[in-house]
C-alpha cells in the first residue's frame, strides 16, 4: 500500500507540474543532469518522509520503484537537493500550489482563512523556557476550499502582525483563481474593512462578531450590525473547523518546526510542506476510493 502511495504521488505531482507549465530545466545552459520535475518531486517526498537532506538520500538508495518512476539514472547528492530547494522561485512554488484547484476542477470555491504558527530555531524548549527567552516562529496563513479541504494560496510572515492584515489579499488572490462563493473565518478576522472587501467581489462573508454583549446600536459598521440583527448559518460556519483539521495534518505530519535558517528558505520550506499536504490529500482521496472499491468487490 505505501508504495501504491509513492508512486500515486509520484503521478499526481507530474501532473500537477504540467499543468502549471513548469519548465523542465531553468536555463538552457544548466548541465540537464536532473530536471526540475524530479527535483520538486523529490522535495515534496522528503517533507512526506519528514527527513533530514542526507537521511532522505540514503533512504532513495533503497527505493528502487521510486528512482524508477522518476527515470533517476543516479540519486542526487544531499547537497543537490539543498541547492535546489534554495534555488527554486516562491512564485513558482504558489503557480504549482494554484493548479491543485484547477487540477480537481472546482467550479466555485467554499474559502476558509485562518493561521496558524510553526515553531524555529536551534535552542531547545527547555533551554529557552528555563532562560525565559522568546519563542521565535513563522506565521502561515492560508485560504483553503473546504469541500476539498485543499489549501489554494498563503501568505507567510515573520513577525507579529494581526490575522485580519492578511485577509483581504488572500482573499483577491484565491479569487482570480476560481470565484468565490463563500468565505468563512473566526473572530479574529471580524472588520467591517473585511466585510467590504468580500461584498465588493460579490462574495458572502461569514465573520462572527466579536462582544456579542455590546448592543447592536453600539456597533460599528453596516456588515457587523446586519450580522448581530440577522445572525448567520451556523452550519456554513461550522464548515470553518476544516481548516484546524489542515493545520493539524500538517503539524502531525511533517511537525510543527522548521529547520531551515535563513527566512527565503523557511518560506520555501513551508511551501514544500503546503504542496505535499495537497498531493497527499489528493492521493489520499484516490486511495480510499480504490480501497472502498475492493472490499465492496471482493468481501460481498
Amino acid at each position: 500500500m505505501k508504495s501504491s502511495r509513492y508512486t500515486k504521488m509520484i503521478r499526481s505531482v507530474m501532473q500537477i507540474i504540467k499543468r502549471a507549465r513548469i519548465q523542465p530545466y531553468l536555463h538552457k545552459t544548466s548541465n540537464h543532469v536532473y530536471t526540475v520535475w524530479q527535483h520538486l518531486i523529490l522535495l515534496a517526498l522528503r517533507q512526506y518522509e519528514s527527513k533530514s537532506y542526507r537521511m532522505f538520500t540514503s533512504f532513495l538508495e533503497e527505493c528502487f520503484g521510486i528512482c524508477k518512476c522518476l527515470g533517476l539514472s543516479k540519486i542526487p547528492h544531499y547537497t543537490t537537493l539543498q541547492k535546489s530547494a534554495a534555488r527554486l522561485d516562491i512564485a513558482m512554488l504558489q503557480k504549482i500550489l494554484e493548479s491543485f484547484v484547477i487540477h480537481l476542477r472546482i467550479k466555485k470555491i467554499f474559502a476558509g482563512i485562518d493561521s496558524t504558527g510553526f515553531g524555529h530555531g536551534q535552542s531547545s524548549y527547555y533551554y529557552t523556557k528555563r532562560a525565559k527567552l522568546r519563542r521565535k516562529f513563522v506565521k502561515l496563513s492560508i485560504c483553503a476550499d473546504m469541500k476539498k479541504q485543499i489549501i489554494c494560496t498563503v501568505k507567510i510572515r515573520h513577525r507579529q502582525r494581526h490575522d485580519g492584515i492578511d485577509f483581504e489579499p488572500l482573499l483577491k488572490k484565491t479569487n482570480s483563481i476560481l470565484p468565490i462563493d463563500t468565505i468563512v473565518a473566526d473572530k479574529g478576522y471580524d472588520s467591517e474593512k473585511n466585510h467590504v472587501a468580500a461584498s465588493n467581489l460579490g462574495i458572502t462573508s461569514i465573520i462572527p462578531p466579536r462582544y456579542a454583549d455590546v448592543p447592536v446600536y453600539k456597533t460599528r459598521g453596516h456588515y457587523r450590525k446586519m450580522l448581530k440583527r440577522k445572525g448567520y448559518d451556523h452550519k456554513s460556519y461550522h464548515q470553518r473547523n476544516k481548516t484546524e483539521t489542515i493545520f493539524s495534518v500538517i503539524k502531525r505530519m511533517f511537525g510543527d518546526n522548521v529547520t531551515s535558517r535563513k527566512i527565503s528558505t523557511q518560506n520555501r520550506e513551508l511551501m514544500y510542506r503546503v504542496i505535499t499536504y495537497n498531493v497527499y490529500r489528493i492521493t489520499r482521496d484516490c486511495l480510499l476510493i480504490l480501497y472502498d472499491f475492493y472490499t465492496a468487490f471482493f468481501h460481498r
